[in-house]
Formats: structure tokens, C-alpha cells, sequence
């Protein structure tokens, strides 16, 4: 089953040397996790610029897609599979 998270939940993440994550705490289990895609989209002319870096993730049992938000900062869960 697929949930779209609106809106996307606040992640406390742990990050390797690069940037990109290694644990992720989720409804208060820290999971540690492996980055299957990556990709940024930014978007400075909307109404609401956004430029976030979105990573499709695995965890144990699930999948989910995950952004860092590169203009005000944070990690956040918007979508999860299991």
C-alpha cells in the first residue's frame, strides 16, 4: 500500500560524509537505510520555489521517498511503501 504524506513529515536523518543518508528515524524507530534513486528538482519561478533533493529509499520491509529541502532546510518523509 502506498501513502502519500500531506504534508511531507519532518525526518531526523544521520548523514555520511557525502551528504546522503544513512539512518532515518521513523515513527520513533531509527531504520537504517539504503538510497535506490536520486534526483533534484528545483522550480525557482512557482508562486512557492522549491528546490528539494529527492531519494527513493529502502528500509526494512518498505520503501519510501524522501526529499532534503534545500531552501529552508530539512529532511522529509513524503511518501512510504510497504
Amino acid at each position: 500500500m502506498t501513502r502519500l504524506l500531506q504534508p511531507p513529515a519532518l525526518l531526523r536523518v544521520r548523514e555520511d560524509a557525502a551528504g546522503l543518508p544513512l539512518t532515518i528515524e521513523l515513527a520513533g524507530r531509527t531504520c537504517a537505510i539504503e538510497v535506490i534513486e536520486q534526483w533534484r528538482i528545483s522550480e525557482p519561478w512557482w508562486p512557492e520555489p522549491i528546490d528539494r533533493e529527492y531519494l527513493r529509499v529502502m528500509g526494512p520491509g518498505w520503501v519510501a521517498l524522501i526529499f532534503r529541502d534545500r531552501i529552508r532546510g530539512g529532511w522529509f518523509l513524503e511518501r512510504i511503501v510497504d
